[in-house]
């Protein structure tokens, strides 16, 4: 796996597991969900407005974080580990997420190095840190005084179906569930998102898989299909809810002799290239 290859992997993976995460929080507020499109079940729907209505009660959730990218057609694979902290935004403070990578092992075979990647979210940057070539890169995806929603389909520019209405995610996919299964994780419900034909194009993925903790609607594993073939699974371990969160964690330090490079908003909104 080329070193692009690589960071493209774990910037899109990062992003997903912020939004795997925190689910329920792009709900909280928003109207009543209006009745679910044709062809979703009654079980189906249900699970996809308790996971909704969970975001009510997270205002922070914190966990360890563990991904696997398998590459079946090059016979090769990354996992990394680290960390995900998310505090959800109000009607004056914007929504913020940190992901930080700490290791990473390139093949199955491979021993585990130290590599540190960090991702934040600040409300208006997304500043992403690659320690080891000692680049900071910061895009901008507000305005000033403006609020995004970074991860929201067709709102932001990272088109993952992570952090929607019930409504909505009904919407761009057909949700299917099943009776649990020895292999599930303990005390979990399934749930299988299958892109809608009709949103093919708009989704980098051909249909993910869910296991989202009974009691907290949180999602504990996500397993996902790309068009390209890779199989993403992102795992979350010891999750902590509706504690501190210090907000310098949203704000990556720039130590003296990396490279710094600002992508402002260009003309239409969008991060100038």
């Amino acid at each position: 796996m080329n070193t692009m290859t690589k960071h493209t992997t774990a910037a899109r993976i990062a992003l997903v597991a912020v939004v795997a995460l925190t689910l329920p929080a792009w709900g909280a507020g928003a109207k009543p969900p209006a009745p679910a499109p044709p062809k979703v079940g009654a079980a189906e729907m249900k699970i996809l407005r308790d996971l909704e209505a969970a975001g009510d009660k997270y205002r922070t959730i914190k966990a360890d974080l563990d991904y696997l990218v398998l590459i079946p057609m090059l016979g090769d694979s990354e996992r990394r580990t680290g960390y995900v902290a998310y505090s959800k935004g109000d009607a004056n403070t914007p929504s913020r997420f940190r992901v930080s990578f700490n290791t990473l092992q390139l093949g199955e075979k491979a021993a585990k190095t130290a590599e540190k990647v960090d991702y934040a979210f600040d409300g208006q940057w997304l500043t992403v840190a690659k320690h080891k070539i000692k680049n900071i890169t910061m895009y901008q995806l507000a305005a000033e005084g403006k609020k995004v929603e970074a991860l929201k389909i067709g709102k932001g520019p990272f088109p993952v179906p992570f952090g929607q209405s019930a409504t909505e995610m009904a919407k761009y996919f057909v949700p299917t569930t099943r009776k649990p299964v020895k292999r599930d994780p303990k005390g979990t419900i399934y749930l299988r998102l299958t892109t809608r034909p009709e949103h093919a194009s708009e989704m980098p993925t051909t249909r993910m898989e869910m296991w989202i903790d009974a009691k907290t609607h949180l999602p504990v594993k996500l397993k996902s299909r790309d068009k390209d073939r890779k199989i993403t699974t992102v795992e979350f371990k010891d999750i902590q809810t509706n504690k501190a969160v210090d907000p310098k964690v949203f704000t990556i330090r720039r130590p003296r002799g990396y490279e710094v490079i600002r992508r402002p908003l260009g003309r239409g909104g969008a991060p100038a290239p």
